[in-house]
């Protein structure tokens, strides 16, 4: 009998999704059906395949035959545990048993693996204790990492999360955006509506915010109070402002009522930062640096975003007159 008291938020075994590499059809077909009762899966017949799928979707658990063309298991493993986005756990099917074949799964990152001809009974029951294992573990993460209020990651998320993303994009000579997002006048937003709306209102945005990542790997994370930040991996300039746009134009379309607001609804503000980390930053110059062009926003006059260039001249206009 498969358990069903693990669970993430509602997530279940049968929730879970096992992404099935096999070069060879027959194979694919045999695993899928051995596992189907167990949780969803998809099929893929290469590693160039598995790593495309990964970027677009994440996996609770692959299983990957170890011989493929082009790319075999212990290649295609590598490639994906260097990627910058975290790696799903990965069970290896294997047709040798020998001590030098044990050793190299084990060295390519997996966590597990079967031999070929393959059990059922042990198929199954290896896949289900890691399935649970999976579960058990977004449990715990959820109690460290979590914002309890608004779902979002927390602080510390940010420091285990942050400097693992920096080697990664380093590694592979990448661009690293962040962008530091603050509701605008929260305070009066309290002082008039009290504090259970506010706090209505800090989950409506974060929700707001979290649907405008599309890609599993960019994260969004709750600095503080009204305060967030949004980390966006292999992201240019051009990129972090389409997604500073998207986050400020769904925010304003919320239309939360906001009396002290010059728009009469709640807004945002954020401030970009960018750099090529095959150079040498700091992730606290990033953050500085993000949070000095969030500040030159709510200068120019809230919801926007800078570095922006269609805003320079009027932030700049109101700078100088501030400064006279």
């Amino acid at each position: 009998m498969i358990p069903t008291s693990v669970n993430v938020n509602g997530k279940r075994l049968d929730d879970c999704n096992i992404l099935i590499v096999d070069d060879q059809e027959s194979s694919r077909l045999v695993l899928k059906t051995l596992l189907q009762d167990i949780a969803h899966c998809d099929v893929v017949s290469s590693g160039r395949e598995a790593i495309a799928f990964c970027k677009a979707h994440t996996p609770d658990l692959i299983i990957m035959d170890v011989m493929m063309p082009d790319l075999d298991g212990h290649e295609t493993s590598t490639l994906l545990h260097e990627s910058e986005r975290s790696c799903p756990p990965i069970m290896f099917v294997t047709s040798s048993n020998s001590d030098e074949e044990q050793s190299r799964c084990w060295d390519s990152g997996c966590v597990d693996f079967v031999t070929k001809p393959i059990s059922a009974c042990t198929l199954t029951n290896r896949v289900r204790s890691q399935l649970i294992n999976k579960l058990k573990s977004e449990a715990l993460e959820s109690l460290i990492y979590i914002d309890k209020l608004t779902s979002a990651y927390n602080r510390h998320y940010l420091d285990d999360y942050l400097p693992k993303l920096f080697k990664d994009a380093s590694r592979n000579h990448l661009p690293f955006s962040i962008i530091m997002v603050d509701i605008d006048n929260f305070k009066p937003f309290n002082d008039t509506y009290g504090h259970l709306e506010g706090d209505e209102c800090l989950k409506a945005v974060c929700h707001s915010m979290r649907e405008g990542l599309l890609r599993p790997f960019d994260k969004l994370i709750r600095m503080g109070g009204e305060e967030f930040l949004v980390v966006l991996p292999n992201t240019d300039e051009k990129g972090a402002a389409i997604i500073a746009k998207r986050i400020l134009d769904d925010v304003f379309n919320l239309n939360i009522k906001h009396q002290h607001s010059q728009y009469q609804r709640v807004t945002v503000s954020a401030g970009i930062c960018t750099k090529p980390i095959a150079k040498k930053v700091e992730i606290d110059q990033m953050l500085l640096e993000a949070d000095k062009y969030l500040y030159e926003a709510k200068i120019a006059g809230r919801h926007c975003f800078f570095p922006n260039s269609n805003k320079h001249h009027n932030m700049h206009s109101k700078i100088k007159a501030l400064s006279r």
